[in-house]
């Protein structure tokens, strides 16, 4: 997995059963709002995380809290917490 904002490789657990097809080149224009990938799978280029870009959310196709594994992804409660923090400052 590669978080596309950080450059950063990560171990996950994931299943492919479903995907989201997205452009990683570009942000995108949903009913929600433009958004843009932020992880992708390095083994095939699946769509494993979205941003939205005009309001505080972010979603990710993938186990960040699966504690059996690596704990690469634990960040991602962080960014979370910011992200309500910020919006709850404005």
């Amino acid at each position: 997995m590669l978080d596309r904002t950080t450059g950063k490789v990560e171990v996950t657990s994931h299943n492919h059963g479903f995907a989201v097809e997205a452009q990683p080149e570009a942000a995108v224009d949903t009913e929600f709002g433009r958004v843009e990938v932020s992880h992708v799978c390095l083994n095939d280029n699946v769509v494993e995380g979205l941003r939205a870009l005009d309001v505080p959310a972010f979603t990710v196709q993938y186990h960040p809290e699966a504690a059996a594994g690596t704990h690469d992804a634990d960040y991602l409660f962080d960014r979370f917490v910011e992200l309500v923090d910020r919006a709850e400052a404005k």
